[in-house]
């Protein structure tokens, strides 16, 4: 599995090191590689709350519905977050993108130092808080600056690096957590890491005018065919958002998303799932390896297939569609295979076959629905406003508090002081089963109109022909 997953990175990097030579490919090395490792510590710092679950039931005496709000506390701060650094991006422009990037990669460090140190739920709570106001600022910046920087037919492969990197340090950061039995070592490193990308990023992300122009330049000629290159218009932070919703494509992006994420914040339990199966602590850490690599290739398969099927006609929906529809009954077999072998062969398939959709379809579809560098972090920040609230919402607090109420229901119906670790996990398995399947299915309905929408103007398929 690590030849296979450096040999993915590999091929990731190939396409964007053989393009034809030319200033703007030696200056975009570095930038790439620098954001996408800035958005791999984000995923990284993302996975170890949920990586924390067992842990903090442990030494901190949590119940589970508790745990439910930690990730309630830190995705609403991140989404109540995204307006304020969506104002900023716009108001600083792209060229001062670097400061903004800077200063949240400290802010971050910092809130997530904190939290290694504290030990009460009061200052758990607080930190996490702005532990996810400052992580809401990485996304938008990593990927308006990373479309700024990479040709459009390079989208799909940009994007997959960024998901593969991100994929192997969420891997890595949660299989630390497991096999050390430690929750502050891994909290300790990442907040000391995202304090240096601040440095690193402050002198050496510097989005120029000249790399802007060279990379416009070079779209230019790589496809004469495209629709010119639309003007630049100065419009207000409001004016923009109105714009953007308007957008028919837009508007059910967002909608899949309300639906779409809320299965993979429930998915904070899963660790806590396989514990109360009785799988060893061996046996656990090759479930986040297995789904760090094969959800790494994934990352990359969805970003190729996008790349290919990009010039058929809702070729991007269609993938995305395909994802979910077989994401969603291969995490199914997983949820109720109690043996382990084939407990880990249906995640594997999950994390292969689920992962298509951000580097395929929609940072592809985002990159393509704005006018300027601006009008794209907005998108990307309304987006995730959105989905992060929803998820927030209904994500892992709504799986907490309904599987503690089984677990209350089946106490005062057998009058037992406490269930068994397997039937916590029948229930926990049940909850996530039934409310996964249900917002999946209602985000696949939303790609179906999507593509019905994106038939009906035809605005983001390119005039090429596939080859």
């Amino acid at each position: 599995m690590l030849i296979a997953a450096v040999g993915s990175f590999y091929l990731l990097l190939k396409p964007m090191m053989t393009t034809p030579s030319s200033s703007s490919t030696i200056l975009c090395k570095l930038p790439i590689l620098l954001l996408v490792i800035i958005a791999a510590l984000d995923s990284a710092d993302k996975a170890l709350l949920a990586a924390s679950f067992p842990m903090l039931e442990k030494t901190l005496g949590l119940h589970v519905d508790t745990l439910g709000y930690f990730s309630l506390f830190t995705n609403l701060s991140y989404a109540l977050s995204l307006p304020l650094w969506g104002y900023i991006i716009h108001r600083y422009t792209i060229h001062r993108s670097h400061i903004i990037l800077c200063t949240s990669c400290f802010l971050w460090g910092v809130a997530t130092l904190s939290i290694s140190i504290s030990d009460s739920i009061i200052s758990q709570a607080l930190f996490r808080s702005l532990n996810g106001a400052a992580l809401a600022s990485i996304m938008p910046l990593s990927q308006m600056m990373l479309t700024e920087l990479v040709v459009p037919s390079h989208h799909g492969r940009a994007f997959g690096l960024m998901g593969f990197l991100e994929k192997t340090a969420a891997t890595m950061s949660t299989s630390a957590v497991i096999w050390w039995e430690d929750w502050r070592t891994p909290y300790r490193f990442v907040g000391f890491m995202s304090m240096c990308m601040a440095v690193v990023s402050r002198s050496h992300l510097k989005m120029g005018r000249r790399r802007i122009d060279d990379k416009k330049n070079e779209e230019d000629e790589e496809d004469q065919q495209q629709q010119p290159k639309r003007k630049e218009e100065e419009m207000t932070f409001l004016q923009i958002f109105h714009r953007i919703s308007q957008i028919p494509v837009f508007t059910y992006l967002v909608a899949q998303g309300l639906f779409g994420a809320i299965p993979w914040d429930m998915m904070s339990f899963i660790l806590l799932l396989l514990e109360w199966k009785d799988f060893t602590r061996q046996q656990i850490i090759s479930f986040q390896i297995s789904a760090g690599v094969f959800g790494t290739l994934g990352a990359f398969l969805g970003g190729v297939l996008g790349d290919y099927f990009a010039f058929l006609p809702r070729g991007r929906i269609y993938i995305a569609l395909t994802s979910v529809i077989g994401g969603t009954i291969f995490y199914a077999l997983f949820l109720f295979s109690n043996a382990y072998h084939s407990a880990v062969f249906w995640y594997s398939m999950f994390h292969l076959w689920g992962g298509w959709t951000p580097a395929a379809t929609l940072r592809p579809i985002c990159a393509k629905l704005a006018q300027n560098a601006s009008e794209r972090a907005q998108i990307v920040a309304a987006w995730i406003l959105l989905e992060k609230t929803s998820s927030a919402i209904f994500g892992a607090p709504l799986v907490g508090f309904l599987t503690k109420r089984l677990f209350d229901a089946t106490n005062n119906a057998s009058d037992e002081v406490a269930l068994s670790n397997r039937e916590k996990a029948d229930a926990l398995a049940f909850n996530l089963f039934v409310l996964s399947t249900l917002f999946w299915f209602i985000c696949a309905y939303f790609f179906v109109l999507m593509a019905r929408a994106e038939a009906a103007d035809g605005s983001m398929t390119p005039k090429r022909q596939l080859t």
